[in-house]
């Protein structure tokens, strides 16, 4: 009985929010006028003109469409919209829900967006906005300020709770997530308590819900926590830890400490990974205490921060690392790895190898397929381990490694930079041919050389972008201008990804022309030879930085861009 009583509750406030709004200033003003003494006589019209089903706008349009020729050219597709417009402007309780479709829209914004529109069609057509948001491909803002007189935000905020549809409920809360739009309230009745339940209640569609929880992530404050913290208790175990998440957000806006500590007492298993980034965005503010706790955080992104951080500022003492050791996380695993021989205690290479190695077993059965392996962990292990060697000894490596191996070379650019300039320039004049044929003839000593030509030709392109990139970085981590020539040859001739010394160096060295270049260059940006790095740079935003650079002075060339 009681199950049955909410379930009743909760579709009357959702009518109520559709209605109450579509209806009240209406009702208000029809009662005003009930309440004033000869209202009818003030008017020759047999109805007040509030009681009428059409707005005035509306009324006077069709009146001037049916006083026309009966020709059909009489007509044009504009007017037609117009009129399929008020046909989905007037609905009731028990009327199926109609939207302007995306073309008539248009043609509204294009032959209607000075006119003299009905209320009813300004909702009609910010509806429409609203129900197709997602594409963008149909006029909005201007017809939200058409409503200014009753608040712009007040049709949204309607739609957010009490829409026809999850689409238009979904799309109206991220609306007002982007307009940075605190939580809807109307009044006593449907305020913010209420607008959370409806939003975070079990029976709300996934999409609705998830709206909701980004948008209290990111606009709900502080104060807003009790009636979220309640609403959120009532959700199923999935959506509370969503709920949970979304307090964490909240809490980092004041408070970076507080929100971590939220985060491991509420055991929050998945984090955005933006939100992540905020919460270690600061470490300075954070306190050692509080990132020692995050290690036993069910996030892994939570853990690996935390414990590269901690590891630092040398806070992992032994027994953290060899419990991160054993960690689900083998990035984590790679930093307990490191934090170990800094503790004096290096790992056995066979131990770390089994402690890093990542083995995937495909198929259902397991004899059906062989297991993969991938080794990525254990070879940034090794290559920490080569940069702790010397030059000479690090050349010895390079000399003796195949044409395929080329880790050492790569350490010895990264790490004796200054001694090595000259060779880097060599390489990157041909883009490593030289070096690679070299490498492949060494291994091949008394085969054929049109053999040892075909290997190189087909596994040369394999190995280029990863020693070119490199190297490129490298040498532009020096800052010489004269180097700008070679730059631009290697850029011109291999198809190379951002990364953060290359984009640096032209904003610097280049000018106009390096742009075409800048937007050329692929969105992979990891370093590969900082590996415990904290943060991995966010290459769309270092090219914008680089192309403001070279076009801070032809402002209105650089906007014409694509």
């Amino acid at each position: 009985m009681h199950a049955f009583r909410d379930v009743v509750r909760d579709k009357l406030e959702e009518i109520g929010w559709r209605e109450t709004e579509i209806f009240s200033s209406k009702a208000a003003e029809l009662d005003q006028a009930k309440r004033t003494p000869n209202a009818e006589e003030t008017t020759n019209e047999p109805h007040a003109k509030d009681a009428w089903l059409l707005d005035d706008e509306a009324r006077h349009f069709l009146n001037d469409l049916t006083q026309r020729s009966p020709d059909w050219e009489s007509t044009s597709s504009h007017e037609v919209a117009r009129l399929r417009l008020i046909g989905t402007a007037v609905t009731r309780g028990g009327n199926d829900n109609f939207y302007l479709g995306n073309h008539d829209a248009n043609l509204m914004f294009e032959y209607f967006k000075d006119a003299d529109l009905s209320v009813q069609e300004i909702r009609a057509l910010i509806d429409c906005g609203v129900v197709g948001f997602q594409h963008q491909n149909v006029p909005l803002w201007r017809w939200l300020l058409k409503l200014q007189d009753e608040g712009i935000w007040r049709r949204i905020n309607l739609l957010s709770g009490g829409g026809a549809t999850d689409t238009e409920k979904k799309n109206a809360i991220d609306i007002l997530r982007l307009g940075s739009q605190g939580i809807p309230s109307f009044n006593e009745v449907l305020d913010k308590k209420v607008t959370i339940g409806i939003w975070l209640d079990d029976t709300t569609s996934t999409e609705v819900f998830d709206a909701a929880v980004r948008f209290l992530l990111s606009n709900a404050d502080k104060d807003d926590l009790p009636l979220i913290e309640e609403a959120g208790a009532r959700c199923s175990p999935h959506r509370r830890t969503k709920v949970e998440e979304a307090i964490v957000g909240i809490l980092s806006r004041t408070s970076l400490d507080a929100a971590l500590k939220r985060l491991v007492e509420k055991q929050v298993d998945k984090l955005d990974a933006a939100l992540a980034d905020a919460l270690f965005e600061s470490p300075q503010s954070l306190s050692t205490t509080t990132v020692l706790s995050c290690l036993s955080a069910k996030s892994d992104s939570v853990r690996l921060r935390a414990a590269k951080l901690l590891f630092e500022r040398n806070e992992i003492n032994l027994e953290a690392a060899e419990t991160l050791l054993t960690d689900s996380n083998h990035e984590i695993r790679l930093v307990a790895a490191e934090s170990l021989r800094k503790l004096g205690r290096p790992l056995d290479d066979e131990i770390a190898k089994k402690a890093l190695r990542i083995v995937k077993t495909n198929g259902i059965f397991a004899f059906s397929t062989r297991d993969q392996t991938d080794d990525s962990y254990y070879q940034k292990y090794a290559v920490n381990r080569l940069a702790e060697l010397d030059l000479a000894t690090l050349k010895a490596r390079e000399r003796s490694a195949g044409a395929y191996d080329n880790t050492a070379l790569l350490v010895m650019y990264s790490k004796f930079l200054s001694k090595v300039l000259d060779e880097i320039r060599g390489n990157l004049s041909d883009l490593f041919k030289g070096y690679f044929t070299e490498k492949i003839q060494a291994g091949t000593d008394g085969q054929d050389p049109e053999s040892v030509k075909k290997s190189v030709s087909a596994v040369y392109p394999l190995f280029r972008k990863q020693l070119c990139s490199d190297a490129l970085s490298a040498l532009c981590r020096v800052g010489n201008s004269h180097d700008l020539h070679l730059v631009r040859t290697v850029l011109e001739k291999a198809e190379l990804d951002a990364d953060e010394s290359l984009l640096s160096y032209l904003a610097r060295f280049g000018d106009w022309s390096d742009i075409e270049r800048i937007n050329k260059m692929g969105e992979s940006s990891k370093n590969r030879l900082t590996l415990l790095s904290m943060h991995d740079v966010k290459s769309p935003t270092q090219k914008a930085a680089a192309i403001f650079a070279l076009g801070k002075d032809r402002i209105a060339d650089m906007l014409a861009l694509d």
